[in-house]
């Protein structure tokens, strides 16, 4: 690729502005101590977002206007057509890492946690007239026809200048549904890079599972295409507010809308807001931050986020898949929190127990890890547990900067959450800090327990409050017990088990081949 298509093809997608900064991944430019203050640097001047392009190809459409609902129809499982011939500008250890560690489980997602109501009827095939896609040369498989439903172009593009992590888009749609059918999405490898680092492998599949949802629709430039039951386009769901003094995109369509009001407790907000803040590649195209703070679908990403319902649902919203909500995360920021929390203060009387003030170290509401008080650039200026990797229970590395280390637990395997306390080795301290602790949940309903394990003891909270292990210097604070076991020490089966194993007692049983907590390693 010559350097002024490649330049053209760049501007191209940073019209399109759904891209990733490096704000949104703070850890690809820091060392040992992650950023905790995220600054904005667009790589680009972002201009009119181009059309995507219609095409006509042969979509079965027998499920419309036949008065088949989701709830009763059938649908076959979206097909992802995935092409790395634009990787080869990479070294051959990125090449590889896309081809056998990332991408694969990341398909393998969406390809069981989403069916297609109007899947190409037999291949997907394109006239010898279409000599480029998104930019790139026509695959040769592709005018014969190939077997799927969208395909997916994997570039790369080394851009030292730029803060730009990753940036995806469709740019031909189905002439019948306007459902997306090619897409394409670049990655900057001067900044994301192949890792053996599992919890940076786990945000690099987010960041992935973030740009495909954009391009399978997730997108303020899509919203005008999303269609009904009966095929036909939707009207009057794309709606206008104000959020902390600033106009706001209000998505309105079902399921998602009844999942927000039912979630928050909100009978009365009008649908999803979506980001009113920064330049137009973050505007209108994710989940309003302050609201869905720890949502894979907002900028920008952090550790401990959750590919949630919210997403799956407005992915139904387009009218074109049926989700398996299986797939999706827990999530319960804000949850039972009220209509206040989503358009009122976060700050002063009334604000809700999400929001924190000052500036100390406490659990993140994941629970997985601790993080420090402190606002983001999306975040309206409200204040939560900023999510640290170098205080992340699930990362080994971690002991480096915790207090009285010898009577925690780290480790991806080691079961241990998050908790708050004063204990220490050398003097009682009023300091709180976190600390991590294996757990346990016994019983159920209002007879639940959490069993809290270190230095070899067990330690039983059978309430909320202070709990002081005899013989030792300061305390721990035992979490509501159902609260605790009903959310952070719930046993779940992170995204599905990626579509390669089955979910047994909160635990994935991973199909031959594949290994990890979510069976998204390879063996």
């Amino acid at each position: 690729m010559s350097y002024k298509t490649r330049f053209g093809y760049l501007l191209m997608l940073a019209l399109l502005g759904l891209t990733l900064s490096m704000a949104s991944i703070p850890e690809y430019a820091a060392g040992e101590e992650e950023l905790e203050q995220l600054v904005e640097a667009p790589a680009f001047t972002y201009g009119e977002i181009p059309e995507p392009q219609l095409i006509d190809v042969d979509e079965d459409l027998s499920s419309f206007g036949e008065g088949r609902t989701l709830a009763t129809a059938s649908y076959p499982n979206l097909r992802i057509y995935p092409v790395y011939s634009r990787l080869d500008d990479a070294s051959d250890e990125f090449q590889a890492y896309m081809k056998n560690d990332l991408v694969p489980p990341i398909i393998s997602y969406f390809e069981g946690a989403l069916k297609v109501k109007s899947p190409i009827a037999s291949k997907l095939s394109f006239k010898s007239s279409v000599t480029t896609l998104c930019g790139l040369a026509t695959p040769k498989e592709l005018f014969t026809g190939v077997a799927t439903d969208l395909v997916y172009f994997f570039t790369v593009n080394p851009m030292e200048d730029s803060n730009t992590v990753a940036s995806s888009y469709a740019c031909f749609l189905a002439s019948g549904t306007s459902r997306p059918i090619v897409a394409t999405a670049y990655f900057n490898t001067v900044i994301f890079k192949a890792t053996k680092d599992v919890l940076l492998h786990e945000k690099n599949t987010y960041m992935l599972m973030h740009e495909i949802t954009h391009a399978l629709g997730f997108a303020s430039s899509m919203y005008k295409y999303y269609i009904d039951d009966n095929g036909k386009r939707l009207s009057g769901h794309i709606k206008s507010g104000v959020l902390s003094g600033e106009e706001a995109i209000i998505l309105d369509v079902e399921p998602l809308t009844s999942k927000i009001r039912t979630f928050f407790g909100c009978p009365t907000i009008e649908g999803a807001y979506m980001e009113n803040g920064g330049s137009s590649g973050t505007a209108g195209s994710h989940f309003e931050k302050r609201q869905f703070v720890f949502e894979a679908m907002t900028s920008p990403l952090v550790y401990q986020q959750s590919f949630s319902e919210f997403t799956l649902a407005l992915l139904e919203g387009t009218g074109w898949y049926q989700p398996d909500y299986s797939y999706a995360d827990p999530y319960w920021f804000g949850q039972g929190q009220g209509c206040n929390f989503l358009t009122g203060s976060c700050s002063g009387a009334g604000a809700a127990e999400e929001w924190c003030t000052g500036t100390a170290r406490g659990c993140t509401v994941q629970g997985r890890g601790a993080g420090t008080c402190s606002a983001d650039l999306r975040s309206d200026g409200c204040r939560y547990q900023y999510p640290n990797v170098n205080y992340d229970c699930e990362n080994p590395n971690a002991a480096n900067y915790g207090r009285y280390t010898s009577i925690q637990t780290y480790g991806r395997d080691g079961n241990s959450k998050c908790f708050t306390g004063t204990l220490s080795e050398t003097s009682t301290s009023d300091s709180s800090t976190t600390f991590c602790f294996q757990y346990e949940c016994v019983g159920s309903g209002l007879s639940t327990q959490l069993r809290v394990l270190f230095a070899g003891k067990t330690y039983t909270c059978k309430y909320k409050g202070i709990y002081r292990p005899s013989g030792m210097k300061g305390y721990f604070d035992c979490p509501d017990p159902l609260t605790f076991c009903s959310t952070v020490g719930a046993k779940v089966c992170p995204r599905g088990c990626m579509g390669r194993g089955t979910c047994v007692d909160g635990k994935c049983q991973c199909k031959a081949g594949f290994t990890g907590k979510d069976c998204g390693l390879n063996l």
